[in-house]
This record gives C-alpha cells, structure tokens and sequence, in this order.
C-alpha cells in the first residue's frame, strides 16, 4: 500500500510537529527563516509555472504560513529573530486569512518599522484585529 502527502499536507504536519519539538533557538530561527524564505518564493507569481506541476501554490503557501504562525505561537523566544524582509512584496496577494496570520507575526517582532504595512494591509480586511495588532507591536516594542 503506498501513501502519499500532498505539499499542504506535508506543511500541515510540520505545523503539528512544531508544537512538541524542542531545538534550540538557532535551530528553530534557522527553520523559521527558511520557511520565509521559502513562502516569499511560492508567493512569487513569476515562479508559478515552476512548481504548477508540483501543487497548488495558493494551498501549499497557506499552509506554510500556517506551520510558521504555529512556530512563532510554541517558540516564543524566536519572533524577534525572524526576518520577514523576502514576505513583504507579496502580502498584498494573500487573503484574509493569510495576512492575518502575517499581520500578527509582523507585530510579534516588536519592530515598529512595520506599523504602516500592518495598518494598509489590514485595512483590506474588516475583520482583521488592527487595534489587536498595534497594541501587540507597541507592547513588543518597549
């Protein structure tokens, strides 16, 4: 009997398995910025046609964010390591759910220099927690 994952699935399962691991914090801002790295590329319109035979990159991008939101929710020492810079050009092309997720990590970083994305890309959602976010961002900051 052979079973097979797909790409979404395969992330699903690292969401799950971010939970109980225990690495270190290098490690864990290793995979975390990897994961980045990883999403910024499948976000990319123009690297479609590489992976369209693969999977569904809309899928498989939300999962991953996904598995990196459950990073940064188990690890908590790790949300001010992380580098979002790659992630920024596409949050314009998630959806809701999406950036919501990115949102929130956003203002885990304490970084105040993401204020105004966290502001123009929520006011695309009315049901994004902006006042949440500011108030998170501002309280990481200090």
């Amino acid at each position: 009997m052979r079973v097979s994952m797909t790409f979404d699935q395969m992330f699903d399962y690292l969401s799950d398995f971010f939970e109980t691991v225990e690495w270190s914090k290098s490690t864990l801002t290793e995979v975390g910025n990897t994961l980045i790295r990883r999403i910024a590329f499948d976000s990319d319109p123009d690297n479609k046609k590489l992976t369209d035979h693969l999977y569904d990159q809309r899928k498989t991008v939300a999962a991953m964010i996904n598995a990196l939101y459950t990073l940064v929710q188990f690890h908590t020492d790790i949300e001010k390591c992380l580098d979002y810079t790659s992630i920024i050009p596409y949050i314009k092309t998630y959806n809701e759910e999406c950036t919501d997720a990115i949102l929130y990590l956003l203002a885990c970083t304490g970084n105040m220099e993401y204020m105004e994305i966290i502001e123009k890309e929520a006011s695309r959602f009315p049901d994004i927690p902006i006042e949440e976010y500011r108030k998170e961002l501002k309280f990481r900051c200090e």
